[in-house]
């Protein structure tokens, strides 16, 4: 059992254990590779392409390479609640309660968008500009820091990528 799981490769998926411990496993559920987060505090563990995972700990979130057993970039940014990559991997909008995160695949960040109103959900439309939702607006945003509202809602509405 684990707290998160995801993808690294084509059978191959991680685990974050309840001992918080990253367990590599195959698709018949044994485990080929076991090491230890980065940080102590790691709780959760997200997508970040062939054989790298997003690891969130406290207040900042870890890019981690599995064969280096380490992390290779770091951003400190609120609580991460969901990730969402655009198409071709090349930008990662981080999403919290209250805020939207875009940084590029080192984990630079580009921008960043405080709301008031808690963010509901968001996806990507190309690779340049990031839709998301509150409670009451359709906003986005680009990585050069522009931001607006596209339209406001008179029902919460929650925006995926198909």
């Amino acid at each position: 059992m684990g707290t998160s799981a995801v993808f690294v490769a084509r059978q191959r998926f991680a685990v974050l254990d309840k001992n918080r411990q990253i367990l590599i496993k195959n698709l018949q559920n044994e485990v080929t590779k076991k090491c230890a987060p980065p940080h102590a505090s790691t709780d959760a563990m997200f997508a970040a392409g062939t054989g790298t995972i997003l690891l969130r700990s406290d207040e900042r979130i870890s890019l981690f390479d599995i064969a280096q057993r380490k992390a290779i970039a770091e951003l400190s940014t609120p609580v991460v609640k969901y990730v969402s990559w655009s198409p071709d991997m090349s930008r990662v909008a981080l999403l919290s309660k209250h805020g939207v995160v875009i940084a590029n695949k080192k984990l630079e960040q580009l921008c960043m968008v405080h709301e008031t109103i808690r963010i509901k959900s968001g996806a990507w439309d190309g690779n340049e500009l990031f839709v998301f939702s509150t409670l009451n607006h359709i906003k986005y945003c680009l990585a050069n820091g522009d931001a607006g509202i596209i339209r406001t809602l008179d029902e919460p509405l929650y925006i995926s990528h198909a």
